[in-house]
């Protein structure tokens, strides 16, 4: 009876448990257990990357930015990884450093030169536990090709392969890293050739050094038609240049430096300007000539208020009457200049840069023998001061600066740089001249003083004969006054010792001048035939009386980048002089390498001046250079870096370079 009702109670379980499952299971409607799902799981978190912030955008080359990435729902907590891509392989710049922990930055460095006015970069952030899971920014890195825009008017003298000196003017057009246009004039005494430029390229470095090329369609000029530069940038409308062939390319044979400033107005020039100009005649003798040309109707130039004045291998024709012609400016502000003189009959071209300035190049050479000379120089507006000039018009204390040839035939033979102070009464006192002639072997330091006269019909021509203190008669200097607040220029015509060149003549600033900061600079170099241009980039310390620099160098064949510049100077007179020092591996100091040579620095102001080499009849060499302050191309960029030039670098250790003893004549100079 117990094992009966035991299993009668199991039996009745069962039955109760069956009830209350087909219950829940078919909620009334007779389905069964074939459609019984399991909950689904709980959301996960997937593992995230993200910049905070997000650092697209535009930086410059050169420059530094800080990034940071955030990765989310990381169990590991292993961090990011960081990488920086581009089309540029080599050149994407770099981060530091490569892994940082999730919201640590990273610091990326852009690359210190663009081929171009921009280059895009990629930075990728990845998170470490899982590559997969990443982000990624985009960086424009900015050139500074862009500081430099628009039409600029360009004009370099040197040697070239023809063995006498060479001109080089025109317009170019600058465009965010790119040549776009232009036209030029090549000159020396065997042809004249005008060309287009059709294209080319520029950069700019974070130190304002920097490369040009122009292409023109021209075999006979340049590196079979493409020429290549060197670039120190002033500002956003003066840069200076010299040649610096690309060694893939033939070489050029030339050598030159110069400057490029930006064109403002390409208006007819109008009125009076007074020009000087120099190079050599068809027989490769020393020719020299300045005056005023009045444009006094369209397109005429008569002998009313116009004269000239001509140095032919030291001999010189003075006053001589000038009248001619002009062209219609063409579209990059180039106009024609016929001119016929008592002494000839000649042909410019001028760039116009300004209502104020005209860049002239001499273009009467035919190829055939036909010509005058190869000459190139500067043209400047008398403006509203044009037949006004008397005697007071000559007044201030002056800086000056001459470049040309002595009477051996030499290329840049001739540099002479001074100071003086023009009474406004006849008398010109206080002076001092650094000069050397390096065909005869003469060098002059000296004190200065004189007198001169200024022409009756008040076109602005002032004659000075100046006598040395210590040497006996000084040069004959003959000044072209622009009035207004501009520089005059000068003629040198010398006939004592036959010194035959032309410069310019800076109204000097009050004492006392400071010289300090940062500077660009072009020089020339010479003795015998050979000549070697240069531009460089230098920050003088005006409290410690040093500079540092880099410095482009050209000599003929050898592109001579990247070398050091050094230099040391006294304390700068109330009259702006200073003795001082330069050192670089291309000076010729004998015994030692590289080289230091003494130099004189004539300041006109705190923003530019001369310098002159003062051991000459040591070295055997001439050097004339010209600086002016420099802008920064950007803030905090640093003040001298090598290599954005991007020569290839086993150019940059060439052992090819002038001789050290330049051929000379040992003499001491005599009295002038």
């Amino acid at each position: 009876m117990r094992i009966k009702a035991r299993i009668l109670n199991l039996w009745s379980a069962a039955i109760i448990s069956l009830a209350i499952l087909s219950a829940l299971t078919g909620c009334g409607d007779g389905a069964g257990t074939a459609n019984v799902q399991n909950p689904p799981p709980p959301p996960s978190n997937p593992m995230t990357v993200a910049f905070q912030p997000d650092p697209s955008g535009n930086i410059t080359v050169n420059s530094v930015t800080s990034v940071t990435a955030v990765v989310n729902n990381d169990p590991t907590n292993a961090g990011v990884d960081w990488a920086v891509v581009c089309s540029n392989t080599g050149n994407c710049g770099s981060i530091s450093p490569q892994h940082t922990a999730s919201g640590s930055a990273a610091t990326y460095t852009a690359p210190s030169s663009s081929s171009g006015s921009s280059e895009t970069i990629t930075i990728e952030a990845f998170a470490t536990a899982n590559h997969s899971d990443n982000a990624l920014a985009t960086l424009s890195i900015m050139g500074f090709s862009n500081t430099l825009q628009g039409n600029f008017v360009f004009q370099t003298k040197g040697v070239d392969v023809n063995g006498g000196p060479f001109q080089l003017a025109g317009v170019v057009t600058l465009s965010g890293g790119l040549v776009t246009g232009g036209e030029q004039t090549h000159s020396d005494f065997v042809a004249t050739y005008a060309d287009t430029i059709t294209g080319g390229s520029y950069t700019i470095g974070p130190d304002g050094r920097g490369t040009m090329t122009m292409n023109t369609a021209d075999v006979n000029i340049g590196q079979v038609g493409i020429e290549n530069f060197a670039i120190v940038y002033l500002s956003s409308s003066e840069a200076f240049l010299v040649t610096l062939d690309d060694v893939n390319l033939a070489p050029s044979n030339e050598t030159s430096s110069g400057s490029m400033i930006l064109q403002a107005s390409t208006d007819a020039p109008t009125g009076g300007y007074a020009f000087a100009v120099n190079g050599t005649d068809l027989a490769l003798d020393p020719l020299a000539m300045g005056g005023v040309m009045n444009i006094d109707s369209p397109n005429t130039i008569s002998g009313t208020g116009s004269i000239a004045d001509q140095d032919l291998a030291g001999t010189l024709t003075a006053k001589s009457t000038l009248s001619g012609t002009t062209t219609a400016p063409d579209s990059f502000g180039a106009v024609e200049f016929d001119l016929t003189a008592g002494f000839g009959a000649m042909k410019f071209t001028g760039y116009i840069i300004d209502s104020t300035h005209i860049a002239l190049i001499e273009t009467d050479i035919d190829g055939l023998g036909n010509g005058t000379g190869a000459t190139g120089g500067t043209a400047i507006s008398q403006g509203s001061a044009a037949g006004t000039f008397t005697k007071s018009s000559f007044a201030g204390t002056f800086t000056f600066g001459i470049l040309g040839q002595d009477l051996t035939g030499y290329p840049v033979s001739l540099a002479s740089v001074g100071y003086f102070t023009a009474d406004g009464a006849g008398k010109i006192t206080s002076g001092y001249n650094d000069e050397y002639l390096s065909g005869f072997g003469v060098a002059v330091s000296d004190s200065i003083s004189g007198t001169y006269k200024i022409d009756s019909a008040k076109k602005g021509r002032v004659d000075a004969n100046l006598t040395f203190a210590t040497n006996g008669p000084g040069p004959e200097f003959i000044f072209y006054l622009t009035g207004n607040g501009n520089p005059p220029l000068v003629l040198d015509a010398d006939a004592n010792i036959g010194s035959v060149g032309t410069g310019i003549a800076y109204p000097q600033a009050t004492a006392p001048i400071p010289f300090s900061g940062t500077y660009g600079t072009y020089f020339t170099q010479g003795a015998f035939g050979l000549e070697l241009d240069s531009t460089a980039q230098m920050t003088v310390d005006g409290t410690a009386q040093t500079l540092l620099g880099t410095v482009d160098t050209n000599f003929l064949l050898s592109p001579l980048p990247d070398t050091p510049l050094s230099g040391t100077f006294d304390t700068i007179s109330t009259n702006g002089r200073a003795d001082g020092t330069l050192t670089n591996t291309y000076f010729p100091s004998p015994g030692s390498d590289p080289g230091t040579i003494a130099v004189a620095y004539y300041l006109v102001d705190s923003g530019h001046g001369f310098f002159i080499e003062t051991d000459s009849l040591t070295t055997g060499e001439l050097m004339f250079g010209y600086f002016s302050q420099q802008t920064a191309v950007c803030s905090g960029c640093q003040s001298a870096t090598d290599g954005h030039h991007q020569i290839p670098r086993q150019i940059r250790s060439l052992p090819t370079r002038p001789p050290r003893n330049w051929p000379r004549k040992q003499e001491s100079h005599p009295s002038r």
